[in-house]
């Protein structure tokens, strides 16, 4: 009997100490994971907040108005960019105006050269007459060669006014020319570009007021889920509840090896081995069974607000998808560099064309010299050909000839002054148009400019504005993505570390099997209660729980003690599952 005793009892050390070592890599578990989950919670929580801080800055920034002013600004300019054809419209038709007079002129050049030749012809004829009549003597052949010099003179003039008239139509049909290339460009562009540039700003105030709406969703859910990870933070206080009824545990366990129990004998020391690992069970039995089921509801809530904080990533997919701020501003910008090289086109070709008009006025003006010159020359023929006349009547029956040609010498030369009449009026026309001209450049066609102008800066004023308020609404856009991220990662890596059931659970439930093995069957303690009821008031004097006492408390009837209170031990609260796990 003694020697099954004494083996019994080296079995129930070796139990013990198994179970020691168990409930010490329970408890080792504990600080640990616990103190590593908390942490990742407790990041999540300051996460939360950062997130939240920069939804609402980014909200902040798309409450504002200058979204909407840059849309109405370039709403503006638009509608000055599609009126920007008018002004070329009236410059074509001017331009097309000078080239018409032109022509004209070059008509009158010909008609005024033929008359020139004809007058040539007589001159000569006059010469050669006069050779033949004796009485003219030499006085005519010197007069005819005069007439001769002031027609070759007045032909001179007219080659250089036709090269000039020339010179002048080429420049004339050259801005008409630009001006068609123009009319084509804005054929081209206009109103595509303004109309681009209104929708894709419409596009990008939908969007921002989309992220808007988005953002305006995420931090409230943001909100929620923080109050939730702050509720599962203080929730975990049930890892250090364990580790202290584990700490008990383990000193209940201590206790089979004080000197009293020691000293019993084998009998007597099994019995009282037997009850108190009876109460050691129950104790880690209810421990484990505390543990698991708040444990297995945090973890379940944990990988819910895992799941829930998932749309918070709505935020980095709107972010890094299709129809970013980057992208609309990319096309704003390419439609703007269109609309500005037409402006700069439009105001290129008004300059042009106001130098095309004050050329032109010069040459008029210079055309219309060189036309009074052969005017001049027109009368000097005339008065020639009346001397001539007035000669040959002095002359005779024989001077009749020369008389007949001197006639047809002025008749053409009044030819010559009919179509250099003509000439001069072509030319006031031409004055005329470039005179007009330069008043509508000065009184009319400026404003045209100051609009042209003013729609380019209009447009880099709204697109600066846009490119503003869209970097800060990316740049927040892209830290509160970045941001929920990571925190949408910490409390997955949080749900994924919360298998504290393996982790810890199957510690307890080895330590219970070890504490329940070769536990015997005799378990009187009638004459064992002035060695029990000390020790297990030291035991009780450890409790921090009301759960403990509530377990200890059957087993201190039957010893009769009356266990002595832990002054921090915490009375039992009453709340609710949702007060403690949210």
């Amino acid at each position: 009997m003694a020697s099954s005793s004494l083996a019994l009892k080296a079995s129930s050390a070796t139990s013990v100490d198994r179970t020691g070592d168990c409930l010490e890599a329970a408890r080792s578990a504990i600080e640990g994971r616990f103190l590593e989950v908390g942490d990742v919670l407790s990041r999540a929580v300051d996460g939360m907040s950062a997130l939240i801080t920069a939804l609402d800055r980014m909200k902040e920034s798309l409450d504002g108005d200058s979204v909407a002013t840059a849309a109405r600004e370039l709403g503006q300019a638009s509608d000055t960019l599609r009126q920007l054809p008018q002004s070329l419209e009236g410059r074509f038709e001017n331009l097309s105006g000078l080239v018409k007079v032109g022509a004209d002129l070059t008509k009158c050049i010909e008609e005024m050269h033929k008359h020139l030749a004809y007058l040539r012809v007589f001159g000569v004829n006059i010469k050669i007459t006069s050779g033949g009549i004796a009485a003219a003597g030499p006085e005519f052949a010197i007069f005819a060669q005069e007439i001769c010099d002031c027609i070759e003179l007045g032909r001179t003039q007219l080659d250089t006014f036709r090269a000039d008239l020339g010179t002048l139509d080429g420049d004339l049909r050259q801005a008409l020319g630009q001006e068609a290339d123009l009319a084509r460009r804005c054929d081209e562009l206009l109103p595509a570009v303004p109309d681009s540039l209104v929708a894709q700003v419409a596009a990008i105030t939908a969007h921002q007021a989309r992220i808007g709406e988005i953002s305006q969703q995420v931090a409230g859910l943001a909100r929620e889920v923080r109050k939730k990870v702050a509720s599962a933070l203080a929730a975990l206080q049930i890892g250090d509840i364990t580790r202290q009824r584990i700490e008990h545990v383990q000193f209940g366990l201590s206790l089979l090896d004080a000197p009293e129990v020691r000293a019993l004998p084998a009998e007597a020391c099994a019995r009282l081995e037997t009850f108190l690992r009876r109460l050691l069970i129950a104790q880690l039995d209810a421990t484990t069974r505390d543990f698991r089921r708040d444990v297995s509801r945090i973890g379940l809530n944990v990988g819910a607000m895992a799941a829930d904080a998932s749309e918070i990533l709505r935020l980095r997919d709107h972010a890094e998808g299709q129809g970013g701020e980057g992208n609309f501003l990319r096309g704003l910008e390419a439609n703007v560099a269109k609309a500005f090289a037409l402006v700069d086109d439009i105001e290129a070709g008004e300059r042009s064309a106001e130098a095309v008009s004050r050329s032109a006025s010069r040459s008029a003006r210079d055309l219309a010299a060189q036309v009074a010159a052969i005017q001049n020359m027109r009368a000097d023929v005339q008065m020639m050909a009346m001397n001539t006349t007035l000669k040959c009547s002095r002359i005779g029956e024989t001077g009749k000839p020369l008389g007949v040609i001197a006639i047809e010498l002025r008749q053409h030369a009044a030819h010559l002054e009919t179509s250099a009449g003509h000439t001069l009026a072509a030319l006031e026309s031409l004055f005329g148009s470039t005179t007009e001209e330069e008043i509508s450049e000065t009184e009319d066609l400026a404003p045209q400019v100051s609009a042209a102008s003013a729609a380019a800066e209009a447009l880099r004023h709204a697109v600066e504005r846009i490119r503003k308020t869209g970097d800060e609404v990316e740049g927040d856009l892209a830290q509160a993505a970045d941001q929920g991220g990571q925190v949408v990662a910490m409390l997955r890596q949080a749900a994924a570390r919360f298998d504290f059931d393996r982790q810890v659970g199957g510690y307890l439930d080895e330590a219970l099997e070890l504490l329940a093995r070769n536990l015997g069957d005799d378990d009187r303690i009638d004459d064992l209660a002035a060695i029990l009821a000390p020790l297990m008031a030291k035991l009780s004097r450890t409790y921090t729980m009301a759960q403990e006492r509530e377990v200890h408390a059957p087993f201190a009837d039957q010893v009769g003690e009356v266990p002595e209170l832990n002054p921090h031990a915490q009375p039992p609260a009453a709340q609710s599952d949702d007060d403690v796990f949210f």
